[in-house]
């Protein structure tokens, strides 16, 4: 190869990787940028039926406005994790064995069960003052280990970011097989959270 040849060559492979470093960088700051909560574990539901979400003062809520029912039986997981970037509304979990832990037939012990997709549900604004806001985000498939996983941007409410230290992350069931009340019930949750902003850093 000529002198000329090789100088171009270097040249261009300099600017490549130039432009990938740039490139790689900028998804680096992007990614680290901002306030995240972060849920270390995914665990299951323990207390059937129970509700998250209540309003201020004893109040009845809303299901599926406000509030969130648990199923009727208890869910366990093998492990998990969940986080939601407050400034620009990225959420991802994954979960790994959310099969059901109690059932009366005891046929679906360790399995899914009927629930073929799952999705992540944000409880803003849990505790008082104020009112609770539900933000869901997609749902996607719950292989038949119980395993899902989602990365994918939603729109916060402003009890969202203002107070993050005060949300709740939920899994909750999407879709089901056969046609039984468990949709939009919660069988797992998000435990360990931690509040961390770059921004203070």
């Amino acid at each position: 190869m000529k002198p000329l040849q090789v100088a171009m060559c270097t040249s261009l492979l300099s600017a490549v990787s130039v432009i990938g470093f740039v490139a790689t960088t900028a998804q680096a700051n992007d990614d680290d940028a901002g306030t995240k909560v972060k849920w270390q574990r995914i665990v299951g539901i323990v207390e059937p039926g129970g509700l998250v979400g209540r309003p201020p003062g004893g109040v009845p809520c809303n299901v599926g406005i406000d509030c969130v029912e648990g199923t009727p039986a208890p869910w366990t997981t093998t492990n998990g994790s969940a986080e939601v970037d407050l400034d620009y509304g990225r959420v991802k979990f994954a979960v790994t064995g959310l099969v059901l832990a109690g059932d009366p037939s005891f046929t679906n012990i360790g399995t899914p069960s009927v629930v073929t997709m799952v999705k992540g549900t944000l409880v803003c604004n849990d505790t008082e003052p104020g009112v609770p806001e539900l933000v869901d985000t997609e749902a996607v498939a719950l292989s038949a280990r119980g395993n899902a996983a989602l990365s994918g941007r939603v729109d916060l409410p402003v009890s969202c970011t203002d107070e993050p230290e005060d949300i709740v992350f939920l899994i909750r069931i999407a879709d089901v097989s056969e046609p039984v009340p468990l949709v939009d019930l919660w069988n797992a949750f998000g435990a360990v959270r931690i509040l961390k902003d770059n921004d203070s850093q």
